[in-house]
């Protein structure tokens, strides 16, 4: 039998076989990085309703059912031409796919490129195989490569790699949901496009298995050898039979004691348990086998970690197959099971025993470590040993064992104690590793301290026997001089970093024993002073032995005993009870920092062979695994700023409740009754609880983990980030509802209008309530941020403005086509999320940006109020009606009347600061794109069925025009009745449009009012200086339009002068202008429209069609409904029809306003005296206030006399 090679040549640069087997090994270690990357992401549209309902997202009834119709399984590869039709034939499923397709084709792609990667992977297996099999590789085979130490190891990884791969992808990424995600890649792309279709879509296809189901049959050998061959599955046993005799890893030196066994072949029996589903035949029917493997690797474990937190039972996983499940149950009785868990039980209360000694203060140092190093290694074995088998068996899914594993809550054994012994493990870990590290570092310097030491003495004592030196009295001895000088010598010759520590340690026991055998000289033993420079050489000498025992290898060593990989996943169940030891004392923090370093070993898995090789994906690898470590950390500290909110909350109540302010002056008699010594106590109590929380978590360093340096102030601040946003989306959430939710139109017009007055009284109220709660939690954070050393009013303003823009972004994806995701989102934040609250089923909004939207709509609908632009606000149709009873003279209706105005605006602001009215400017912006894009959607598709009439029309008012060459006169205004008849179908839908488009903008009118307001008193320099830049860039830009070739274009100009592709200074500058209400709403382009010939004709019909339902008042110096039953409102409707013609070239306003005139002017040629028309009167009106929103001159066709009468009180 050929001896195993212990020295491998495998991985020598310049061996192509090694080469390749290294670069295959870690391109599937980066295809499992990606995977896990993948699964956290899988939107849940593609889940199945269990998978959606086991992660807790389930999708709502009607999201279901339009999402049904529009994803396909592989059932599509039957005949796509049919489902393809399907679609077509129905534009509001068109409409939905091409959106589905356009938020989720990116991910869809990149889980194909997943599966494409781990087929290719693979292959790629396969043609090694081959080659090795071929002679490509000349001295290689598969035989040879099974007898070299790298060798086995990296075959055997590169199949346990594709099976582990396999079971992750059908774990986290369900049949069903990788079907639906292939197809819609395929109907994105085109089949042409996509490489290896055919083996992706046999890898996708559905095992059956389903979340929470009954396994399948034959699962998941089948599933595993859907792409094997022959030779992976001979190769497969060869595997089999090699790491059920050999220790491939070679981890007897870490743990050398037979009781330490499974933990020595862990990294092994987990690839056993994945390459033996490649060759089920041996599970199913090989008891031999299957006993010596369970005999060998899995007699005291039968929970075992798989890869990165996937974890097993044997005894449920192997319950299927009859020759492991056999095997199993012949060392895993309820009689070994019980001697396993009473073993342990004892082993776990003398560990924390034991650790508790060594952890106490100056116990453990440098000395105690040399001298008790094989100990210490022998401590951390039998610990590390108990707290995995505990860690692993007391999630077994097994209920028998369950119990039997957990045990009583009060015994050894249970959660507590294992966070004890965890903890207390840690640091002892932490600090033995330390010590060893200085102790290299310095090793040399003391080595050659020591052997300087005993080179003097020795050299002293040669001199002594000389005779030219004198300890006590002169001596002379020429043999013991020689031979002292001759020990001299050859102590000057130790070396520790040339020699091997074993040699030199022979070297030095042999000095030392001469040392000792020379005492026994009458002349040395009668010499206590020579007794002492030897009895102080031997001394040193053992001391040099324990230094050269002191190698790197001894790190290597107690970084394998410490591995905490396998408990990846694990911890999380403990994670409230590191909590509950926070909150009892702060200072436990500390010791999470050695747990966190313990818990670092889970990068030496995944990125060992991705180093090696030097792969590139090594960054995004151990950037992906180091951001799941951290989100760990920030998990466990996150109790610290949890702390401190609940005591901010005590603190917010004192300062706003039992404190009174203090005045400019007090008597003596009353300085008692203002101190309020006991709030002011408590107040300070509270104060110092929240300082000592925080000087915990700063007194941690900053801990490199992985490729990520965590700084403990800045975990600190997130973990405040993260609780206040929680609250605060709380907050906002809860508080923002508003009673009485917005029905139907119809239903609208027939509620009472002094309803609206009670509605204003209780939206001033909420929103009062919510300035109030805001401003205490922003005085508190202030307040704070002088104790625990952070900036607080920073960090309010920031988080408040995520919280807002996140929420208006919710809102404005469903104007979207290509839906913003939280993952997309600029707003979303992994280590500060912010909650996502669900709607309620009376909401039509999503997040309470919405729902004040909603409010703010319904306060100011035309329907019941009336707009006054003289005061900016909006009356109840009720008080209007009121003022009407007063006497003829009174033109003016007191402010407080106003249900909305400047007052409002200014509590919203108060309540959800700047960044809330600009997030309710940006909603409204969206919903007058989507209101225009309907305007002349029903434009094109009704109004220009009404085409004929309305060129009929046209052309006898050209003909009619007091300014037309052609002879022709209209006698009376027959021609508009019969016209605006002819409309009056179409005219319901078209004022829903146009008060809706002028709803909005008067809305968002008023909240850059507000802004612009508050920008002048707040900011008044900044919002000037935007002011100059603004006029600085529109001229800039004029100046090019007008002179392209000598001015050149502002958009290549960044503020630094420097030429950069893009528009990096409008971008800024536009935001800015935003949040300082630079803007000129009325005058915003939203969509380019085409051409409509008639579209002036139309809006001329549309005024005449409501003129006669308004009547002016002056004093709101507006029209407003003549009846409350009239859903009107004159100046939304001014300002809607103005918007409109905006998105239009200017001929579109001048033909509609020389129309107006000469209705007016033909109306009051035909008038016989008496009193005007009230048609007449408000068109004038109209033609006034349109011409100057839209900014051109007044027509003259309207005689003065009539325009006076125009304008006369009603």
């Amino acid at each position: 039998m050929a001896c195993r090679r212990e020295v491998s040549f495998l991985l020598d640069e310049g061996n192509l076989c090694g080469e390749t087997m290294l670069s295959l090994v870690a391109h599937g270690s980066a295809l499992v990085a990606e995977l896990l990357r993948l699964a956290r992401r899988t939107p849940v549209v593609f889940l199945d309703p269990s998978d959606r309902t086991a992660r807790g997202v389930p999708l709502t009834t009607v999201e279901t059912e339009w999402i049904e119709k529009v994803m396909f399984d592989f059932s599509y590869l039957r005949d796509s031409e049919e489902f393809e039709t399907y679609l077509n034939g129905n534009d509001g499923l068109l409409s939905i796919d091409t959106e589905f397709l356009e938020t989720h084709g990116a991910f869809a792609q990149r889980c194909y490129a997943l599966m494409q990667g781990i087929v290719s992977y693979w292959k790629d297996v396969q043609l090694l195989l081959e080659r090795l099999g071929s002679g490509y590789f000349i001295s290689h085979t598969i035989e040879s490569m099974l007898e070299d130490i790298d060798g086995k190891q990296l075959l055997c990884e590169a199949f346990f790699l594709y099976g582990t791969l396999l079971l992750l992808l059908d774990t986290f990424i369900p049949g069903k949901a990788r079907e639906r995600l292939v197809i819609t890649c395929y109907r994105q792309q085109g089949q042409s496009s996509l490489h290896l279709v055919d083996e992706v879509c046999i890898l996708a296809q559905s095992t059956g298995q389903v979340s929470g189901g009954r396994r399948p049959k034959n699962y998941p050998e089948i599933f595993l050898g859907r792409l094997s061959t022959d030779t992976t599955m001979k190769t497969a046993k060869l595997l089999i039979q090699r790491l059920m005799s050999d220790d491939i890893y070679l981890q007897s030196t870490n743990f050398p004691s037979p009781e330490h066994r499974s933990i020595r072949l862990a990294s092994q029996a987990s690839m056993l348990y994945v390459i033996l589903y490649l060759n089920a035949e041996t599970l199913q029917a090989n008891v031999a086998t299957m006993r010596e493997i369970v005999h060998r690797h899995f007699s005291d474990c039968w929970v075992i970690p798989v890869y990165m937190g996937y974890f097993v039972d044997l005894s449920i996983e192997w319950a299927g197959y009859r020759a492991a499940k056999k095997a199993l149950e012949n060392v895993r009785t309820l009689a070994t099971t019980a001697e396993l868990r009473n073993a342990n039980k004892k082993l776990i209360s003398q560990c924390i025993v034991e650790l508790g000694g060594l952890l106490v203060e100056g116990q453990l140092n440098e000395q105690y470590l040399l001298e008790h190093m094989r100990g210490l290694l022998d401590c951390m074995r039998r610990c590390n040993a108990v707290l995995r088998w505990y860690l692993l068996h007391r999630s077994t899914a097994d209920s028998r064992w369950h119990a039997m594993v957990i045990g009583r809550e009060d015994e050894p054994g249970d959660a507590d104690s294992i966070v004890t012994l965890l903890l207390k493990l840690s640091q002892l870990e932490y600090r033995a590793k330390l010590m060893v590290q200085g102790l290299l570092e310095k090793k040399k310097d003391r080595w050659v301290s020591l052997q300087m030491q005993v080179v003097d003495r020795m050299t002293e004592l040669s001199r002594y026997f000389t005779g030219s030196e004198v300890l006590v009295r002169g001596c002379q001895d020429k043999k013991m001089a020689e031979w002292f000088a001759a020990l001299a010598h050859e102590a000057a010759s130790l070396d520790c970093t040339t020699g091997h520590a074993t040699v030199l340690g022979r070297k030095i026991q042999t000095l030392v024993a001469a040392l000792e055998e020379v005492e026994h000289f009458d002349r040395v033993d009668t010499n206590l002073q020579i007794k002492a420079f030897l009895a102080d050489m031997r001394a040193d000498l053992l001391q040099m032995i324990q230094l050269a025992a002191i190698v790197p290898d001894v790190v290597d060593i107690m970084d394998a005993i410490s591995d905490l990989s396998y408990a990846w996943g694990l911890l999380g169940d403990y994670v409230p009870l590191f909590h509950d030891r926070v909150r009892a004392d702060p200072s436990t923090a500390l010791l999470l920092r050695a747990m966190f370093l313990k818990l670092a070993s889970i990068l030496n898995v995944p990125l060992v062979r991705i180093s090696q090789c030097k792969s590139p994906d090594a960054p995004s690898v151990a950037a992906y695994y180091s951001g799941e470590l951290v989100a760990f950390v920030r998990r466990v500290l996150d109790v610290i700023p949890v702390s401190v909110f609940g005591l901010l909350n005590d603190i917010i109540r004192i300062q706003t409740r039992a404190l009174c302010s203090l005045p400019a002056r007090i008597e003596a008699v009353y300085l008692a009754d203002y101190a309020q010594l006991a709030a002011r106590y408590q107040l300070a109590r509270l104060t110092h609880q929240v300082a000592a929380f925080t000087r915990s978590i700063l007194a941690m360093e900053k801990t490199l983990l992985g490729v990520v340096r965590v700084d403990p102030r800045c975990i600190l601040q997130d973990g405040l980030r993260k609780e206040l946003v929680c609250q605060l989306s709380q907050t906002l959430n809860e508080t923002l509802s508003f009673a009485g939710r917005s029905q139907t139109q119809a239903a609208e017009r027939h509620r009472s209008s002094t309803a609206q007055v009670h509605f204003a009284h209780h939206f001033h109220v909420v929103l009062k309530g919510l300035a109030a709660s805001v401003g205490g939690y922003r005085r508190s954070v202030e307040y704070m941020q002088d104790y625990i050393n952070v900036p607080g009013l920073k960090m309010w303003q920031a988080e408040l403005a995520r919280v807002v823009n996140y929420n208006v972004e919710r809102e404005c994806n469903c104007f979207l086509r290509r839906r913003v995701s939280d993952i997309e989102s600029s707003y979303q934040s992994s280590m500060v999320p912010i909650p996502c609250f669900e709607p309620t089923a009376q909401d039509s909004a999503l997040t309470f940006m919405g729902r004040t939207l909603d409010a703010l709509l319904r306060l100011t609908t035309p329907c019941r109020t009336s707009y006054a632009p003289q005061c900016a606000g909006w009356y109840a149709d009720a008080l209007i009606l009121d003022s009407n009873s007063t006497t003829a003279s009174s033109c003016f209706i007191a402010p407080r009347k106003i249900i909305c105005g400047v007052r409002t605006f200014q509590i919203v602001q108060d309540a959800l600061g700047a960044v809330g009215l600009v997030g309710l400017d940006r909603i409204l912006a969206f919903r007058a794109v989507r209101e225009l894009s309907r305007f002349y959607d029903d434009y094109r598709q009704h109004v220009l069925l009404q085409e004929t009439n309305l060129a009929a029309f046209r052309d006898a008012i050209r003909i009619a025009h007091p300014n037309s060459k052609e002879k022709g006169t209209m006698q009376s205004t027959v021609c508009y009745a019969h016209a605006v008849h002819a409309m009056e179908p179409l005219m319901p839908e078209i004022l829903h449009r146009v008060q809706a488009i002028g709803h909005f903008q008067l809305l968002r009118h008023s909240l850059i009012h507000t802004l612009r307001a508050r920008s002048h008193t707040s900011a008044e320099s900044l919002s000037y200086s935007l002011e100059s830049i603004d006029t600085a860039t529109l001229g800039d830009f004029l100046d090019h339009y007008t002179r392209p070739d000598a001015v050149p274009s502002p958009i290549l100009e960044d503020l630094s002068g420097t030429k950069k592709h893009g528009c990096s200074l409008l971008g800024r500058l536009a935001t800015l202008n935003q949040a300082t209400g630079i803007s000129n709403v009325l005058g915003k382009v939203y969509i380019g429209s085409q051409a409509h010939e008639n579209l002036s004709c139309l809006l001329l019909l549309f005024v005449l069609s409501y003129a006669h339902k308004l009547h002016y008042k002056q004093s709101l110096g507006s029209l407003v409904k003549r009846k409350a039953k009239y859903p009107i409102d004159g100046f939304v409707i001014l300002v809607g029809v103005q918007t409109i013609l905006k998105q239009c070239h200017p001929s579109y306003t001048i033909k509609l306003v020389a129309d107006l005139s000469q209705f007016v002017s033909i109306t009051a040629q035909g008038h016989d005296g008496g009193e005007l028309p009230l048609e007449l009167l408000n068109t004038i009106w109209f033609i006034d206030h349109l011409c100057k929103l839209a900014g051109i001159p007044k027509p003259g066709l309207v005689p003065s006399h009539i325009l006076s009468a125009a304008y006369e009180p009603s």
